[in-house]
């Protein structure tokens, strides 16, 4: 008997961070699902089955802030990590205000990011 794997959807604009994120999700066993945009990701009819969503907080067109509020309003539901280079206190006021469960510091450590997804 195969056991199901969690969906993690990933939006991020930097095509590296998304690959390399991808590999690792995958190497934990994990079905990683990269989206190199919020209105990308906002595109994508399979939701309700994500374990977590993992955004980038800035990027061109739709910000991450933007997509946690739509996402918040749709899927109330669901776990909705952020990430950011920008060291600011208020940014992560902002983020867990809004919904977020966390906000994961870029560089991001692998440690963090499974305690997000398990947690």
């Amino acid at each position: 008997m195969s056991a199901v794997k969690k969906s993690v959807a990933i939006v991020d604009d930097d095509e590296v961070l998304l690959e390399a994120t991808s590999g690792f999700l995958e190497a934990m066993g994990y079905e990683p699902l990269p989206f190199p945009s919020g209105e990308s990701f906002l595109t994508f009819d399979q939701k309700e089955g994500l374990t977590l969503l993992l955004s980038d907080i800035n990027m061109p067109g739709m910000s991450g802030f933007e997509l946690l509020d739509i996402v918040r309003k749709n899927h109330p539901d669901m776990r909705i990590v952020m990430m950011t280079a920008l060291k600011d206190e208020s940014i992560l006021r902002k983020a867990l205000a809004g919904g977020a469960q966390a906000l994961l510091q870029k560089p991001i450590l692998a440690d963090d990011l499974v305690k997000c997804i398990e947690g």
